[in-house]
């Protein structure tokens, strides 16, 4: 497990300077986005999908008992984070009527695609499997992908 003390370190250096920079989106432009319902719901979004790397990377640099015990604590905390975001996808479809569908198609895939190798990361350690290591990486590069895309809506689309 020592091996991937630096992916941990750096992931969670990464998306807590990311989760940083959409505070800053938000505070730009927090009148527009308090405007929109859908809005806030993404900017929450954005936060949990780039706080999954830090949470996940500062367990990880933490000592551990075993690789089991790692994939029981990320497993926890990606079934958390697929909970609440996923409630908020729910109550986001209902404020995207009007919208066209692929784009809340998309939305949707994005966030899962970023969640769900986290779940299957923790339940590949926590069966004893290192494999679950790299199910963690990209996981991690997924959640950042889809945090990022969040808050390009939440920076950039909302002023067109």
């Amino acid at each position: 497990m020592g091996s991937w003390q630096p992916l941990f370190a750096t992931q969670a250096g990464v998306g807590a300077a990311l989760t940083g920079l959409v505070f800053v989106a938000l505070s730009i432009n927090l009148k527009q986005i308090l405007a929109v319902p859908s809005l806030v719901n993404r900017a929450g979004e954005a936060l949990l999908l780039l706080l999954l790397p830090v949470v996940n990377g500062l367990v990880g640099v933490l000592p551990q008992a075993s690789s089991r015990a790692l994939g029981g604590e990320l497993l926890a905390i990606a079934a958390t984070l697929w909970v609440v975001v996923s409630l908020i996808l729910v109550r986001a479809h209902k404020d995207a009527s009007g919208r066209p569908g692929h784009e809340f198609a998309i939305r949707v895939g994005t966030a899962e695609a970023a969640e769900v190798p986290a779940i299957v990361a923790g339940s590949f350690l926590l069966a004893g499997s290192l494999d679950g290591m790299w199910w963690q990486a990209a996981a991690t590069m997924l959640c950042i992908v889809a945090g990022v895309a969040d808050a390009w809506i939440l920076l950039v689309e909302i002023l067109r």
